[in-house]
């Protein structure tokens, strides 16, 4: 899977669009337009009967979290220059940070939908299109928020490591 920022689409765009789709072997990517030669990817995965899972991956950004001897006192650290950081850990965003078994690490949003239509029925479905573009854009905070703020140097050079 590629990760949630990307300078390469993967994909082509209809004219005027601002989003598009492709699929892949064991999943589909949403990807959107986000401006100055960037791309923001969303992955789309089947996980059982009625629920599909939306997927931005991080790449191994986020051992550095699980890697934490002490994690109350980095996410006391984390209070006030990060606070969608310390909201992410601590299941107060509405996304959850999740491992997959590829070891592929990000932030999850998980939904409710029949999945007995076709996959472009599903993928289409208004609901399902804009969570997705929220979870990039919820994503594209984050990644700001720790470029910015974050006061580990370690944390920003691993934004331009692993992503």
């Amino acid at each position: 899977m590629r990760t949630f920022i990307q300078t390469t689409a993967g994909g082509t765009f209809m004219a005027g669009e601002v989003m598009t789709f492709v699929v892949r072997k064991d999943y589909a990517e949403y990807i959107f337009k986000a401006g100055n030669g960037f791309y923001g990817i969303v992955n789309f995965m089947f996980v059982e009967k009625d629920k599909v899972m939306l997927f931005a991956d991080w790449g191994t950004f986020f051992k550095r979290v699980t890697n934490h001897a002490d994690i109350d006192k980095l996410l006391r650290m984390l209070e006030k220059p990060c606070p969608q950081v310390v909201d992410l850990l601590t299941c107060k965003s509405g996304y959850s940070l999740v491992a997959l078994t590829g070891g592929e690490m990000g932030i999850r949003k998980m939904i409710d939908i029949p999945t007995s239509r076709s996959l472009i029925e599903i993928m289409g479905e208004p609901a399902v299109v804009e969570a997705a573009r929220d979870l990039v854009n919820y994503s594209l905070k984050l990644f700001r928020e720790i470029r910015d703020r974050c006061p580990f140097p370690g944390w920003k050079q691993g934004l331009r490591d692993d992503l």
